[in-house]
């Protein structure tokens, strides 16, 4: 028997908002990393604001519980529904970019809207919207603000945080939150904007965002450096920060492990270093200086470091080689076979001996493992990833991992969960290693703003 949501959703929305067919579900009930099968009873695809509040308010008449999803890249199930009681709720129609202001430096977009396409937009404009992701094809608007996305350009420019001016979203009473504006200077109170975001789609549903722009960069310069160990890595940054830390846009490290899997599973990429070194550091600088003083200025600073090894791309096919490099591990890790994914936060000098410290913890206790070490060490963000035999208990090996990894990141001072968020997968881990404050805290708000616990249940807390 049909739901009598879905009765009145289809009487009173196009039929494009509305999808039931299990074949189109189907791909939007597995989470990125295929742990998470879930099931809805249905998919909205609201094309406006008004359209996401009338939905929202069904369902508080009926008690049925929403699971907001974007681009559904997430990696840590935060975007999944788990119940045929529960309705999906995407932003796949929310798609238009709403006004481009070049002089004031701002843009307002739909939440449907992917990352390419702001870029793309900000980039006929002659101005930069900063954010770089890996997921950029499909990573949309609405996700990078619920998780606040990171990426390979944190360094520079920073967060989502830093980039969201205000936002629009339909609150779980069904009201809509009117909170756009391009201010930059707004003292006025509580800041709504900033308590949605990375709310992992708990508080509300996103609906459009006013984004942050900047000067289009005129040149840029890319080099990948071999060195000894992540000390040696940790004093290149101190340096370049010194030496060019206002065009320093991403430093990238990437250990020994990571570029060997690289090798075995995407051969096509080509490696600049034979032998292999024990690690190395993809650095970028770019702004308003043309390619060719920012080449000299990278040149420079490696020829002032202490390096064993370094290429400097030459142009633009080189510079997407030695990224590929950097951003192909992931895709390398799945075709290797089974692998368990963290996402650490870190004091920046504390990272060499956390990866010291962590290989021997690894060793002692999950002797299988090979710990595939890289990430955005310019901003304290390691992924400590660990590759597995086909056959392993992955389960029981991630539970071991957590426990090894995230009692050692607290040891240096860090965190569980740098740019990926708590989603499903984290909430225990947080439970028990957060403040127990911090979390009530989290809980209170979440209560204030919904009451029936209608939005996202058993995510983030």
């Amino acid at each position: 028997m049909t739901h009598p949501l879905l009765a009145e959703l289809a009487a009173q929305l196009p039929a494009s908002a509305l999808v039931t067919d299990p074949e189109k579900l189907a791909p939007r009930l597995v989470d990125e990393r295929r742990k998470l099968h879930g099931s809805t009873l249905a998919m909205a695809l609201p094309g406006s604001t008004e359209e996401a509040a009338l939905i929202v308010q069904r369902c508080v008449a009926h008690g049925v519980p929403i699971v907001p999803q974007a681009g559904n890249t997430g990696l840590v199930g935060g975007a999944t529904p788990m119940g045929d009681k529960v309705l999906l709720m995407a932003c796949d129609r929310l798609n238009q970019v709403r006004q481009v202001d070049a002089e004031g430096y701002t843009m307002t977009v739909e939440a449907g809207c992917t990352l390419d396409e702001i870029r793309a937009t900000a980039a006929e404009a002659n101005r930069l919207f900063p954010l770089w992701l890996g997921s950029s094809t499909s990573a949309r608007v609405g996700g990078l603000i619920g998780t606040n996305a990171g990426g390979l350009q944190v360094l520079r420019y920073g967060n989502m945080r830093d980039l969201v001016l205000g936002v629009e979203a339909v609150l779980a009473d069904g009201h809509i939150y009117r909170g756009l504006h391009n201010l930059r200077k707004r003292n006025v109170g509580y800041d709504i904007a900033q308590l949605m975001i990375g709310a992992e789609g708990t508080l509300g549903f996103i609906t459009a965002a006013s984004l942050r722009l900047l000067p289009s960069e005129q040149g840029r310069a890319t080099a990948m450096v071999a060195l000894p160990d992540a000390a040696a890595a940790l004093g290149l940054f101190t340096h370049a920060k010194a030496e060019v830390g206002e065009v320093l846009t991403a430093f990238e490290y990437i250990g020994k492990a990571a570029l060997e899997v690289m090798t075995a599973q995407h051969g096509e990429v080509p490696q600049p270093f034979t032998p292999l070194p024990n690690c190395a550091v993809l650095i970028a600088l770019s702004g308003s200086q043309p390619d060719n003083i920012l080449e000299d200025r990278l040149t420079q600073l490696l020829m002032t470091a202490s390096c064993e090894d370094a290429v400097l791309a030459q142009d633009g096919s080189q510079t997407e080689a030695l990224w590929a490099l950097r951003e192909l591990i992931p895709s390398a890790q799945r075709r290797a076979g089974p692998s368990i994914k963290q996402d650490l936060a870190l004091p920046i000098g504390a990272i060499p001996a956390f990866i010291e410290e962590a290989a021997q913890l690894v060793a002692a206790r999950l002797p299988e493992a090979t710990p595939v070490v890289f990430g955005h060490m310019g901003d304290g963000n390691l992924h400590y990833n660990l590759g597995l035999a086909q056959d392993a208990d992955v389960a029981n090996c991630e539970a071991i991992s957590n426990e090894v990894l995230f009692d050692l990141v607290a040891k240096y001072g860090g965190d569980i969960s740098a740019e990926h968020g708590i989603g499903r997968f984290r909430v225990a881990a947080a439970d028990d290693r957060h403040h127990p404050v911090a979390r009530e805290l989290m809980r209170k708000i979440k209560a204030s703003l919904d009451p029936q616990g209608l939005f996202n249940p058993g995510v983030l807390i």
